[in-house]
């Protein structure tokens, strides 16, 4: 009940507040709460307004440069020493390729579009920061200083399998060579048959049309086939769309038939005689539909200003109702013509035929047509007659059932949404001591584990693929508390998103890295206490009940960071500096991220443009603000490999962190085995 009580409480409280930050113009008044609104109302006007000032002093100031004007979550959490390079590393099979590689990059840094433009200027800029702003700055551009090729040894030794981590981990940890554009392609040569393709790319880049497939030198035609529980954390409403599309057909079917019998145009004959107001009202209003119609369609292709739009409106006006001689003066007319005694006595002859021969006739034949049609609605389950009454009750009734209990769904999720932010995200409790970041990273990962070994375990336990992977992910996390001695929570707050494999390999100019990203979802995990003897059987069970919560909960702030990351509604309606701030805030209470990148068909692997097979992907996501450990389940070919970017300070007890996600794999399958 109390429950209830808060959750209702803090609902109405989050509806009161609404208009005070939708609300773009209120008249004055004397009240506190008019007065709030109009402070608000100029607090934002002015804080867009010096923005651009801003971008505009420094543009004069600094115009060797060109300003950045965006802005993302990751350019808030951005700092000179704790950058978000993305890092993907490619393991394929036989001897480097350097000049392949090479005429592949060349060609992408010449590419041309449509208009004969360049396709990717920035790959030719460097990222430099003017009065803390990003900027690109022109320069002479080298592209073997983008594109390397490592030495074949590490600290004496011939690369392998035993030392590639290592070698991997510190040239990631080195930041990239400053005046250079940031993104760095580096082959890793190797003495067992393979070589190893790493590159390390600023998150900038693909907010300006650029994808990370574009520079990974692969023959890729990709799709993803794999759904995650993080993808439709939000039910997406199936009902009504159908719903809408049926009301919809059958308002333009009534309104097309409307038009066919009532507008001039298509019946000249009706104007051949004074229309009656009845009838002048129709014309009337299929003018005002089609002046609307018009406007719609003008708009696009004349000038955004309102004085163009009130003279193109104006001339619509005069062209819509001459077409049709909506005028004053037939008004009046079809006013006396509504009058006449003769139309009164032919509509009263008409009254007196349709109620006396045509409807006794009628009714008959619509009561049988009423009955074969629900004989046929409980016979066959179909509807022969869809235009009758019953027809009409079968296909809408269930319709709009369906329709109002997703409504409910979504009121639902809108009426716990503001405890559950407070309760669940801003209330969460510090579990990991954060330290004090060096911004460097470093990186390891895991042997891999077949896909098909995970889907067994899944279907053994009833639980998805994703809960099995976050078990082994719990469990990796306490051997690391166990190793490094750390005190062992709980619970572990997390954050998790789903990126479809389209982000790394997906190519073209109708590509949007955004749209292969789902929303966060945040997840208290839990993490098994070796001293307790938690089995692995009840830990994927208690991260099942906690997984299934958070997507029942947090549906619509899934949806709201979902909308962050495609159109940036938080970025370009709040504040920068109290978005910064409270994303680091956020940032110190979930200090472990994990990703989960699906894979493409099942068994099916990449090639390289010349023709080798690639073995596997490895994608990093980095950590930025207050998070130091970035957790990704990469998904390629038939296997999995769990990876992990986090802070160099964590060295060297960072491979504890995913050398066991095999093992915990194992153990959770012959734990279903043996239940």
């Amino acid at each position: 009940m109390w429950d209830f009580i808060l959750t209702l409480t803090l609902f109405n409280f989050t509806l009161l507040s609404i208009p005070l930050f939708v609300a773009s113009f209120i008249e004055k008044s004397h009240d506190f709460f008019d007065l709030i609104v109009t402070i608000l109302d100029y607090f934002f006007i002015v804080l867009k307004i010096c923005h651009q000032l801003w971008l505009s002093c420094i543009s004069i100031l600094h115009g060797d440069v060109e300003f950045v004007k965006y802005v993302t979550v990751r350019t808030l959490l951005d700092t000179r020493r704790n950058q978000g390079i993305i890092s993907v590393l490619l393991c394929v099979k036989g001897l480097p390729q350097p000049e392949v590689v090479r005429r592949h990059l060349q060609e992408v840094v010449r590419r041309r579009d449509k208009t004969g433009n360049l396709a990717f200027p920035r790959l030719r800029h460097c990222l430099v920061t003017r009065c803390g702003t990003y900027a690109w700055q022109r320069g002479k551009f080298d592209l073997d200083q983008n594109l390397t090729v490592a030495p074949f040894t590490f600290k004496g030794r011939a690369v392998t399998e035993i030392n590639i981590q290592e070698y991997v981990s510190d040239i990631v940890s080195k930041y990239l060579p400053s005046g250079i554009p940031p993104w760095q392609v580096i082959i890793i040569p190797s003495s067992e048959g393979n070589h190893y393709i790493l590159l390390k790319l600023h998150h900038l880049l693909l907010s300006e049309g650029l994808n990370i497939g574009d520079l990974l030198p692969l023959d890729t035609t990709y799709k993803t086939s794999h759904r995650s529980p993080l993808v439709e954390v939000f039910k997406k409403p199936v009902h009504i769309p159908i719903l809408k599309e049926k009301l919809a057909e059958e308002l333009s079917n009534r309104w097309n038939e409307f038009v066919s019998n009532n507008d001039p145009l298509e019946r000249p004959e009706l104007l051949k005689n004074t229309p009656t107001l009845f009838q002048f009202a129709k014309i009337a209003l299929i003018t005002f539909v089609s002046l609307i119609k018009d406007c719609r369609k003008g708009f696009r292709v004349i000038k955004d200003d309102a004085y163009s739009r009130i003279k193109y409106v104006f001339k619509s006006v005069i062209k819509e109702t001459n077409k049709r001689q909506v005028t004053v003066r037939n008004l009046f007319l079809s006013i006396i013509a509504s009058m006449d005694p003769r139309n009164v006595a032919n509509n009263f002859f008409k009254g007196v035929w349709y109620f006396c021969f045509v409807l006794p006739v009628r009714v008959p034949i619509v009561i049988y047509a009423e009955c074969v049609s629900l004989h046929a609605c409980l016979s066959l389950q179909y509807c022969l007659y869809p235009h009758t009454i019953m027809g009409m009750l079968y296909t809408y009734v269930p319709l709009i059932y369906k329709s109002i209990a997703e409504v409910f769904y979504i009121f639902s999720i809108l009426f716990h949404a503001p405890k559950t932010v407070i309760q669940d995200i801003l209330l969460q409790k510090q579990s990991l001591q954060t330290i004090t970041l060096c911004g460097r990273k470093s990186v390891a990962w895991s042997d891999p584990v077949r896909i098909e070994h995970i889907k067994n375990v899944a279907k053994q336990t009833g639980v998805s693929e994703t809960e099995v992977m976050l078990s082994a992910v719990s469990m990796c996390l306490s051997r690391y508390f166990v190793q490094t001695k750390h005190f062992i929570p709980e619970d572990l707050p997390i954050t998790m998103r789903h990126i479809s494999s389209n982000y790394i390999f997906a190519t073209g100019p109708n590509v949007k890295p955004e749209d292969s990203m789902s929303g966060i979802l945040c997840l208290n995990m839990s993490i098994p206490d070796p001293e307790e003897d938690t089995s692995y059987l009840e830990n994927l069970l208690e991260i099942k009940t906690k997984f299934k919560t958070s997507l029942e909960k947090q549906g619509l702030s899934r949806l709201l960071t979902m909308l962050q990351t495609k159109f940036g509604i938080m970025t370009k309606f709040l504040p920068s500096t109290v978005l910064s701030i409270y994303l680091k805030y956020l940032s110190t209470k979930y200090a472990v991220t994990v990703t989960e990148v699906t894979s493409r068909y099942p068994n099916v692997t990449q090639k390289t443009l010349w023709g080798q097979e690639v073995n596997s992907v490895i994608y990093w996501r980095p950590p930025q603000a207050n998070t130091c450990i970035s957790l990704c389940l990469n998904e390629y070919a038939d296997h999995v490999k769990l990876g992990v970017m986090c802070d160099a300070q964590l060295v060297p007890h960072h491979p504890h962190l995913v050398n066991g996600f095999p093992e915990h794999i194992q153990e959770l399958g012959n734990a279903a085995t043996s239940q």
